[in-house]
């Protein structure tokens, strides 16, 4: 059973490996490239980035008012187990699973057309979500729980975001990889 450090020390390598996935295929399409979409009811490249941008923002709100009224203590090797709803979570967006998943309004990307600096808001998200993670080392993951964003019934262990965002991020990154491998994909 992994402990609180592997779990974020995890979270921040994943994430790290997303923001340079992004950084290598996302930052020089063209607004046109970013809103491109190959039917009606797909997503673009700046919808997913976009959605993940959503995502990530409401479970930072979350950490931030948790860190806030936390006392600070002396870093801990703490055990972790994930929660059922974690585990069920973490399945769903994992990139390995094939089986596409509805996403939750509230996660929904932006209806308007998406702009450059999408890439750039998702990367400081990102970077903003691995700050906060570095200053839980001394919190029992499994111990302090949290809402989800979709429900509020719906309890998480604080540790299980930090297994399902890096795994829908890349589920995401990749689903916009792909779309820019279409033969039908702007050249600008």
């Amino acid at each position: 059973m992994p402990n609180s450090h592997q779990i974020m020390q995890e979270f921040i390598k994943a994430t790290e490996t997303n923001i340079q996935k992004a950084l290598k295929s996302f930052p020089q399409l063209s607004e046109n490239q970013l809103n491109w979409k190959p039917n009606p009811d797909s997503w673009s490249v700046g919808e997913c980035i976009s959605h993940l941008v959503n995502s990530n923002s409401l479970y930072i709100t979350k950490l931030e008012k948790i860190l806030s009224s936390l006392p600070s203590r002396s870093p801990e090797d703490i055990s972790y187990k994930q929660s059922f709803m974690g585990k069920l979570i973490a399945k769903a967006v994992n990139s390995a699973n094939a089986k596409k998943s509805k996403t939750i309004k509230v996660f929904f990307p932006e209806k308007s057309v998406i702009q450059k600096t999408i890439v750039e808001d998702y990367i400081n998200s990102s970077e903003k979500f691995i700050e906060l993670v570095s200053k839980m080392h001394s919190i029992d993951l499994k111990k302090i729980k949290l809402s989800s964003p979709v429900n509020i019934l719906i309890r998480l262990n604080l540790g299980d975001p930090l297994i399902i965002i890096p795994k829908q991020d890349e589920r995401h990154l990749n689903r916009a990889e792909k779309l820019k491998s279409l033969k039908e994909f702007p050249t600008r």
